[in-house]
């Protein structure tokens, strides 16, 4: 949850300047100071320091990715974590050490390296965090993300959405979830232009929110996983994955059944077996869905429909804004144009 929503409070300075630069850098030997760093990135917090005498080391690095806000934490020492109730979804996996979480009333849960644990909305939440613990912590935004999910399931969600709170990243969809991560970990080690351009941006938030959603048990998994899990095929699967991982790449009947190692023709009847739609259409859908998502969350000031076209791998403006408005009642302009 952002500190604004928690509190009522206007913008901060590090929220300012997310904003403006995309990235911070902070560091500090004062709890004070901590617990107001942390409350202005995520959410309000207390900082229990009586689990040992070492000084306080806290760093941070903040990303902005979207509308995600990613960071590394570390405290430099033992510390007991306390937040207030959340609003939007928080992961933390740590990048070395350990860390024994709870959410709400709920059981902790140990986790190191490779393990993170996913804190749904409506509970506060308690960290003890090892000396040398240093984790990546991502903020979501609840309605980002239960939009991208009704896009995924192409139906309004009935019900909350929560997911289970133990994250295993070993498994084939956690390390796949887990190289996107690395990409964000790398940002904040060392920044490039990654945050500050919008279209990478949304791009790389499609691939962290669909990542959680896909990989994440959830109130709505079976939903969202139920024709996947069940009736296709190895190769086809394989396809579906490199079309929604890659959905800007130039891909043709023929190169996409070479990527699988497929007759074009088993391709295409494997998508109209399993999926009862050819491979470029549902490439296409995929795409429509991308861009809606990227033209809602943009600033129409910084950014053209046909710039979140071409990034998507859209070449024919007209068609596409002929597909848009027949799927979404709505002309891309009208979309990216729409004041929230």
């Amino acid at each position: 949850m952002n500190a604004a929503a928690a509190g009522g409070r206007g913008p901060s300075r590090d929220e300012d300047q997310l904003r403006a630069t995309p990235y911070i850098r902070r560091a500090t030997d004062d709890r004070d100071e901590a617990e107001r760093v942390v409350t202005e990135l995520y959410l309000p917090n207390r900082l229990d320091l009586s689990r040992g005498s070492a000084h306080l080391g806290m760093e941070v690095a903040g990303l902005r990715v979207g509308a995600l806000t990613v960071g590394r934490l570390t405290y430099g020492r033992r510390v007991l974590l306390r937040t207030a109730e959340a609003e939007n979804f928080h992961v933390n996996i740590p990048l070395r050490g350990r860390a024994v979480s709870r959410g709400g009333t709920g059981e902790p849960v140990t986790t190191g390296p490779g393990e993170g644990v996913v804190f749904s909305p409506g509970a506060p939440a308690e960290m003890s965090w090892s000396a040398d613990c240093e984790q990546l912590c991502l903020m979501i935004p609840r309605a980002q993300l239960e939009a991208e999910l009704e896009q995924l399931l192409g139906q309004s969600l009935r019900g909350r959405l929560a997911f289970d709170f133990t994250a295993d990243l070993r498994t084939p969809l956690g390390r796949r979830w887990r190289t996107v991560l690395s990409l964000l970990v790398d940002e904040l080690e060392q920044p490039t232009d990654l945050g500050r351009n919008p279209l990478v941006g949304r791009h790389l938030e499609g691939l962290v929110l669909d990542g959680l959603l896909l990989g994440q048990p959830h109130s709505h998994s079976d939903a969202a996983l139920r024709d996947r899990s069940v009736r296709l095929g190895a190769p086809i699967r394989r396809a579906i994955e490199l079309i929604e991982e890659r959905p800007s790449e130039p891909w043709t009947a023929v190169r996409l059944a070479t990527a699988v190692h497929l007759s074009v023709r088993a391709l295409q009847e494997g998508f109209r077996r399993d999926l009862a739609t050819p491979p470029m259409t549902y490439l296409r859908q995929i795409r429509l869905r991308r861009a809606r998502a990227a033209l809602q969350a943009a600033d129409h000031d910084a950014t053209t429909v046909r710039a979140v076209a071409v990034s998507l791998g859209i070449l024919h403006l007209g068609r596409f804004a002929a597909a848009y408005r027949e799927a979404f009642g709505e002309s891309p302009s009208d979309t990216l144009n729409r004041l929230v």
